[in-house]
């Protein structure tokens, strides 16, 4: 589950799941959402992506920083996501399984651009038995 919350001229994104990959994987459909309505994206293309850093905060960056350059590089967007992450010996790995289709303006109907992910305010955090992600998108 994912909802949203408003900063001066961004737009913030606060998850909480029972998991830390299900975070990630409503982390990313959040950004997607806000581009255009992810129930409107078909799952014609499937891409890895794997993803290394040293904290669990570079990676939730890295991770979404990289689905935006797929966009703009590539025009696909993606609405579902299979997340496994693990460490390697003080090395956190993101490996994604990651479905979606070219963006089609007509069919996808695109909301706002989104020009980047920020570390401001990010938090990674477990409460009472859920996993808490929040960060802010640049619009």
């Amino acid at each position: 589950m994912y909802k949203y919350f408003e900063t001066t001229a961004d737009i913030g994104i606060i998850v909480e799941e029972d998991s830390l990959e299900k975070a990630f994987e409503e982390s990313a459909k959040a950004l997607s959402n806000l581009m255009v309505d992810i129930h409107s994206i078909d799952k014609k293309v499937k891409r890895k992506i794997i993803i290394h850093s040293e904290d669990l905060y570079g990676l939730l960056y890295d991770f979404l920083t990289n689905l935006l350059i797929i966009l703009d590089s590539e025009g696909i967007i993606f609405s579902d996501y299979n997340i496994k992450i693990y460490n390697n010996n003080g090395e956190y790995i993101l490996e994604c399984m990651a479905y979606g289709e070219k963006l089609d303006k007509e069919k996808h109907s695109p909301k706002m651009e989104i020009k980047a992910i920020t570390y401001h305010k990010m938090e990674i955090k477990k409460e009472n038995g859920k996993n808490i992600i929040k960060y802010i998108v640049d619009i």
